[in-house]
């Protein structure tokens, strides 16, 4: 009886071993070539390394850095993860694109204290075991201009109407969409606008690109109504605060109608959009509707389906429940927007009296 005993954890121990091997034969080293102003962290390592090594979009990778291990599932898009978890990015599924390590919305480098030169080991946690979101091909086509260029009015709560418009950049045509949010950045009669994504210096460099063609844009920036944030994505960290709050206080002393945008005008943007949405009544169904648009736009995800519902859930309602100081999937059902919008205004640095001259300058009608 002993012996069989015995035999069976041996068998166990050499299972185990077996297994523990198994993952740890996909181990791949990398290191960090660079850390982006969002606070990716971009490796030496291309997606097709990792492909080739056995990962497959979809699993969850054991991520290695200096005091510190974790596991994130290995994925195409930031937004293919909910908001604050980490991520293993295959840029757009392509090949030769280098592999980042990324939050959504959020920093990993300061997260987890990486820099240049930082050595990472990524190796297989859990085989398919990531339930992210799988993000279709983006359309390269749509039904109307506004659809292309993800340009819209904003109109949710007590808005103003003509007042506030979101949109992709008219000025970084990585897209190919900046000449066609140009036009309807110039249709729209738009005074002032809040550039979520770019320093001064890179909002200049596309002015002298071949393929610029955003001339009303330019003046707009000559004439000093266009402020370059060059802001990141985590909306907690000081930083981005900092500079939100210098972007509200130039919607303040400016005349709308007004224009946020990033480079896709869905995540900074979006963010912002919400939470100005928020200060002037929108419900959670309004702010989350605006919000889906970018990706009913983007990647013609249909409205209401298993899909949409997901990433509106991960993305969008998890940020209104963080802002609402609630434990993460709690109800929104009763959750006073309004009253959270205010208390985050308020702890970036705007005065109550700045906060009500921000009500009435968004709810007042411009057209």
């Amino acid at each position: 009886m002993k012996r069989r005993l015995s035999i069976l954890v041996w068998i166990l121990v050499l299972v185990l071993i077996a297994a523990h091997t198994a993952l740890a034969q996909g181990a791949v080293t990398g290191t960090v070539t660079a850390v982006d102003k969002y606070g990716n962290a971009i490796l030496d390592l291309i997606t097709q390394t990792l492909l080739d090594s056995g990962f497959e979009f979809g699993d969850v990778i054991s991520i290695e850095v200096p005091g510190a291990t974790l596991e994130a599932p290995f994925v195409t898009a930031y937004s293919e993860v909910e908001v604050g978890r980490a991520l293993v990015r295959g840029p757009g599924g392509e090949a030769a694109a280098n592999v980042i390590l990324a939050i959504n919305m959020g920093s990993f480098a300061q997260t987890y204290g990486v820099e240049e030169g930082t050595l990472v080991v990524l190796s297989l946690a859990e085989k398919a075991g990531s339930l992210g979101i799988i993000l279709p091909e983006r359309v390269s086509s749509a039904d109307t201009d506004e659809e292309f260029a993800n340009f819209r009015e904003v109109t949710a709560g007590s808005m103003g109407r003509g007042t506030f418009y979101r949109s992709s950049s008219p000025v970084n045509n990585e897209l190919g969409r900046a000449a066609c949010a140009g036009l309807l950045v110039e249709a729209a009669g738009i005074k002032t606008v809040i550039n979520l994504a770019d320093s001064r210096e890179e909002l200049e460099s596309y002015f002298t690109q071949p393929d610029f063609a955003s001339q009303y844009y330019r003046e707009l920036y000559e004439q000093g109504q266009v402020i370059a944030l060059g802001m990141g994505v985590n909306y907690r960290a000081l930083e981005f605060q900092a500079k939100l709050k210098e972007g509200l206080e130039f919607l303040l002393a400016n005349e709308g109608p007004f224009l946020i945008h990033c480079n896709e005008g869905k995540d900074r943007a979006g963010f912002a959009a919400a939470l100005l949405e928020a200060l002037v009544g929108a419900t959670v169904q309004e702010i989350k509707e605006d919000y889906m648009l970018s990706y009913v736009n983007y990647y013609a995800i249909e409205y209401g389906s298993e899909l949409y519902e997901k990433i509106a859930e991960s993305n969008i309602l998890a940020t209104l429940g963080d802002l609402a100081g609630l434990p993460q999937g709690a109800s929104l059902e009763e959750v006073d927007l309004r009253g959270a919008a205010e208390g985050y205004l308020a702890s970036i640095g705007l005065s109550a009296e700045q906060i009500e001259l921000l009500k009435a300058k968004l709810t007042t009608d411009t057209k």
